[in-house]
Order: structure tokens, then C-alpha cells, then sequence
């Protein structure tokens, strides 16, 4: 069993459950996908990436993070995710994109998500984070750009649960 990665920072109970709920009703209420059904991108992806309008209530959040220190800027960035079924087998062991942002802060918006961490050249070795429902957690550096990571499938579907991200990215 690998270790934790460096420059991963977990936050348990980032947000009550109240919170939670407020956030997974927004994220739900979005119209359907016109895209992927894993994930939603909101914001600035650069112009090669399609997104969709960044919503108040993102912004909202995004503000609450930037007065709890979580970051120094606004994030610009906005991604829903729902990791569902089978398809959520589809999301492979990979490192970030660096249009993504120098770090990244993933909420996770349902019990039992599990996130795999792989150390560089020992795909052998996997340290596994387990979240609960507003649990959080913040990657940059090596976490980001040398360890592989992925959505565990997990479950009696499988799935990767729900999951609301945050970044900065000044393009």
C-alpha cells in the first residue's frame, strides 16, 4: 500500500449536512447535460474546451471558499460530476491537465466516494481516500502532475458519486 500523496490536503466535514444538500439540489437542477453525463464543465477551459455559463449559485460557493482561505481568487472554474454506474469504470488512472489551474478543490457530495492515488512508476501501490458527504479535498503538485489518480468505481452500482469541483485558472 502506497502512501499519501504529497501535496493532497483532506478536509472531513468541510461542509454540514445541510450545506450538502443545498449544493446537491443546485447541481441537480441544472438542465440536462448537453455534453457528457460524467461531468459538466462551467467556466474557463480555454477556448479549444466547451463549457457552459457559470451559474450565481457558483459563483456563490466559489466566493465561500475564497473567505474560508481555501483559495486567494475567485475560482473560474466549475465542474459537476456524477460518476454513475458503469460509466464511471470509464474514468481512467491519469494525471491533471495543467489547464485545470496549479490546485484543485474536489467536494465530495455523497457517502462512500473512494479516490485512488498511484506513486510515479509503482502502478502496484494504490492509497485509496474515502469520503463521506462534505468531505473535501484540495490536490496540487506532486498530487496533481506525478501520482495517477481516479474515481474508484465502488458499490452495488459502481458508481463514483456526486461530486462539486473548484479552480482557478487565469487564462
Amino acid at each position: 500500500m502506497a502512501s499519501k500523496p504529497p501535496g493532497l490536503k483532506i478536509y472531513r466535514e468541510l461542509l454540514d449536512s445541510e450545506m450538502v444538500q443545498k449544493l446537491r439540489e443546485q447541481c441537480r437542477d441544472l438542465p440536462p447535460p448537453p455534453h457528457n453525463p460524467l461531468f459538466r464543465l462551467f467556466g474557463e477551459f480555454g477556448r479549444n474546451k466547451t463549457t457552459e455559463e457559470v451559474r450565481p449559485w457558483m459563483l456563490e460557493w466559489g466566493d465561500w471558499m475564497v473567505a474560508r482561505k481555501m483559495f486567494s481568487v475567485r475560482p473560474n472554474q466549475y465542474r459537476v460530476c456524477n460518476w454513475i454506474g458503469d460509466l464511471s469504470a470509464q474514468f481512467k488512472w491519469h494525471i491533471d491537465s495543467k489547464r485545470h489551474g496549479e490546485e484543485i478543490l474536489i467536494v465530495s457530495l455523497t457517502n462512500g466516494r473512494k479516490i485512488g492515488f498511484r506513486p510515479p512508476g509503482r502502478p502496484d501501490k494504490t492509497w485509496v481516500l474515502e469520503l463521506a458527504a462534505g468531505d473535501a479535498y484540495r490536490m496540487r503538485g506532486a498530487a496533481r502532475w506525478n501520482w495517477d489518480h481516479r474515481v474508484m468505481p465502488c458499490g452495488k452500482n459502481r458508481s463514483g458519486g456526486e461530486s462539486f469541483v473548484l479552480a482557478s485558472k487565469r487564462l
